[in-house]
């Protein structure tokens, strides 16, 4: 689990520093989303199991949002989208 940002901040160039910042935070995200199915998939209580599963759905809405920032941002991951799009067509 993440607790400390994996970069310097002072290494960067202010749009640098604003696109690492958003993948870290998707980073976070899909961290959590893993922790609380791992959770969901130790307990044998179904309320517990469903709230924890509803967090992780939570969780992936909070990846999606900091995707749609980051494409509005990064050129190249656009690139990469729709290459990779393409490629599967």
């Amino acid at each position: 689990m993440m607790s400390e940002m994996p970069i310097i901040p002072e290494n960067l160039s202010k749009e640098d520093l604003d696109k690492e910042l958003i993948r870290i935070g998707m980073i976070a995200e899909l961290d959590a989303v893993n922790f609380y199915e791992q959770m969901a998939s130790l307990t044998k209580d179904e309320n517990l199991k469903a709230v924890l599963l509803e967090v992780a759905r939570e969780e992936m809405v909070h990846i999606a949002m900091f995707e749609t920032v980051l494409m509005e941002v990064d050129d190249v991951y656009l690139k990469v989208l729709a290459d990779y799009s393409l490629a599967r067509n």
